[in-house]
Formats: C-alpha cells, structure tokens, sequence
C-alpha cells in the first residue's frame, strides 16, 4: 500500500488502449453492452428451461457461452484467445508481430483449461496435468497469439484484478511498452456447480426458476455462475490520442477471513478503498464485488461507504453479477471493460433484479441512467481473504 518509490510522483500513469469481451449475453464488448443497456440477464432463459434439470444444467443452460459450448476444444482456450483477439485489434497490435512478441502476457484465471483436467478423453488433459490448467491457458494464448513472457497468478475470484495490477506495474516501471491483461472463466462442471452449492453460495437451481441472482437486494440467496472472457492492452498515458480509461491507482491486500464466512467490517476493503479515491474527484461509480451472497453486500458496501464517505451519498452502484452471473476468477476484469464502456458511453445499466434495494448511501437503480463523468472504482474479492480494487480515471 506504500507509494512505489521507483515511480515517479509526476508520473502519467497507465492507459487502457484495447478492450475485449465475450460472455453470455454478447461475443463483443458493444454488443454485450447493448444487452445490458437493454436489462437483458441470463436469467432470462429460465422461461425456456425444462422441469427437472440439475444445478448443473440449469448453470449450463443459463450461464454458457454459445461458441463456447460447441468449441472443439476446453472452452477456457477458446474463449481467452477471443477476448484477447479483440483487445489486440481494438489497440492497433497485430498476433505475431514484433510488437506484440515484446508484449508480456498475464493470464488471469482461478479454474483455467480444467475441462481438460477433469475429462479423461480430452486431448489437451496430458498438458493440463504438466503446466496446470491456468498454465495451459497462459502457453495457448501466448503461442498462438505470437506474445512475449506469460504469467498466470491465481487469487481466487481477485485473480484478474491481481493480474492487471502486475501487469499495470510492469509498464509504469518500463519494464515493457505494453502488456495484455487476459481473464477467463469457464468452469460449469458438476464438481464446481455442486461444490458452490454445499456451500451455500449458490443460488438455488431447484425449482430452476428460483436460479435467479439478485446482488445487492434483500432477496438475494447467492449467485449464479458464468462463462465469461475479457481483455485489455495496457501502455502508458499519453501514447494513444483517445484511451478508454487510465488506472489511475490499484491495490491488493488479504482479509483473515473468507467469503463463506465474512467478517462483521470488511477492514482491508475499507483502507484500500479509502488510499484508493484519496485525493480523487468524486467517485462516479462503484462496481463492487458483490455476488449476491446473503452475508456480504451489505457489508461491502458499508465498508466502501465508509471509506469514500460524504462521497458516497448518491453515488451509484453497479452489481453486473445480477445480468452475467459471476465470472470468478475473471469478475475483476470484466467490470474493468464494462468500466470503460460505461464512461464512453455516458450511461450505467439498469439492475431489473431489485425488488427491496439494500440499505446504502449509494444509489442502486432498476432502471439505470446517465453516468456523471468521473473515476470510477472497481472491487472484488475470492475465497481465502484476497482482495483487489483499481480506482479508473477518466481519459
């Protein structure tokens, strides 16, 4: 948390120049936006769902990925290399150019290419046992996309906020001129499903109209899960004429307790978010981590009204768990690419799953709204205590 002495105090920071997203409501970052804009949710294709369904096809059916679904191969490749395509085009940079072979790559992820793991026919399952399925993830990106030096730290669902926040370091530190930031998910399999489930962490697929994820509202009985990938390319402000967003301050910290079982003040949330927005215009908007579990949003909440303070009054909060389901590992990341969609656009999606908002200083909307221009903060937090937050600043 102590100011990085190597760093100058002058210094501009670090610019997001690409962005790539695919989940399960849009295979682009616009378009997933557009379904967002318009309150769409996964829950939406409950109406479509047959009786009598497992967890884990009620979670297939709900939270998968359309190209993911019928890949030829772990869906956690495919999907990690998509998003990654996207941000690479979005910033300008070629796959196996020169350029990008000076590009590091960090690899975000809390499950990797498990699929592959865990199904004894797979092809890839000899590679995944050998470099891990998070490492898997991390060699295919990089091979395939012609990238520098990979790396892949794990920290549960702050994985790709830990990630960013390495690779956010690296450039700031001229250790490259760029890097790429990759976060995937794609983990609906019965040993997570029902794993989430014994711990009472999920929400209820029996009946599968109930499997319905309801954050930051008094309904809430847990979240539902997702197949998501998204992806920025970092260099340092000032390089490109119009950027989406600069990281304007990151940390990552621990708490001494987990998600199952919460402390009563989210104490570590609290100070990083309060270094965070010190000295900071006003916060524009926070997307918290928020997955709907019933002993959290209330309390992460509180502790990030209490380090904003007067500031938080009226400042809107964004729950997108509620529309995609939750993206583990790769939650951080996601929010951060909807973060700089939100401020070129000017406006902040509805939360159509509110029927009793909780009590906050921040404003929660059913129907969303314009988007005051301004940083915004982004949280979250995984099993185990890790917690990571980035403050993003305006270009």
């Amino acid at each position: 948390m102590a100011p990085d002495a190597s760093i100058p105090t002058d210094d501009p920071g670090v610019a997001v120049v690409g962005v790539g997203l695919i989940s399960p409501l849009g295979l682009s970052p616009w378009s997933t936006l557009r379904a967002l804009l318009e309150g769409r949710r996964t829950a939406d294709r409950l109406a479509d769902l047959p009786d009598g369904l497992d967890a884990t096809a009620v979670a297939r059916a709900t939270g998968a990925v359309s190209v993911a679904v019928h890949a030829a191969e772990d869906p956690a490749l495919d999907l990690a290399e998509r998003a990654a395509r996207q941000a690479l085009a979005d910033a300008q940079l070629a796959p196996g150019s020169a350029d990008a072979a000076r590009t590091p790559v960090w690899i975000a992820s809390s499950k990797g290419a498990v699929l592959s793991l865990l199904d004894p026919r797979s092809e890839g399952r000899a590679q995944a046992i050998a470099a891990g399925p998070v490492g898997l993830v991390a060699a295919r990106v990089r091979d395939r996309l012609g990238l520098g030096a990979a790396s892949a730290p794990v920290a549960a669902c702050a994985t790709s906020l830990v990630a960013l926040a390495g690779a956010v370091h690296a450039v700031r530190r001229g250790e490259c001129a760029r890097a790429l930031v990759v976060a995937v998910e794609s983990a609906l399999h019965p040993v997570f499903v029902r794993s989430y489930e014994r711990l009472g962490a999920l929400a209820p697929a029996t009946p599968a109209a109930a499997h319905v994820a309801r954050p930051l509202d008094r309904g809430r009985a847990g979240f539902t899960l997702c197949e998501v990938s998204a992806a920025v390319v970092l260099e340092r402000f000032g390089a490109r004429r119009s950027p989406w967003a600069r990281a304007g301050a990151l940390a990552t910290g621990a708490e001494p307790f987990d998600m199952v079982r919460p402390p009563d003040r989210y104490a570590t949330l609290e100070q990083l978010a309060r270094r965070l927005c010190a000295g900071a215009d006003r916060i524009a908007l926070v997307q918290p981590h928020a997955p709907g579990t019933a002993d959290n949003d209330e309390r992460e909440l509180a502790a990030l009204a209490r380090a904003l303070g007067d500031a938080s009054a009226q400042t809107p909060a964004y729950a997108s768990k509620g529309a995609l389901g939750h993206g583990l590992g790769a939650a951080g990341l996601v929010n951060v690419v909807l973060s700089c969609l939100f401020m070129r656009c000017g406006r902040v999606p509805p939360m159509p799953w509110l029927c009793e908002p909780i009590g906050t200083p921040f404003s929660l909307s059913r129907v969303g709204g314009a988007l005051a221009h301004g940083p915004h903060l982004v949280v979250a937090q995984g099993f185990g205590g890790h917690v990571a937050a980035v403050r993003l600043d305006p270009p």
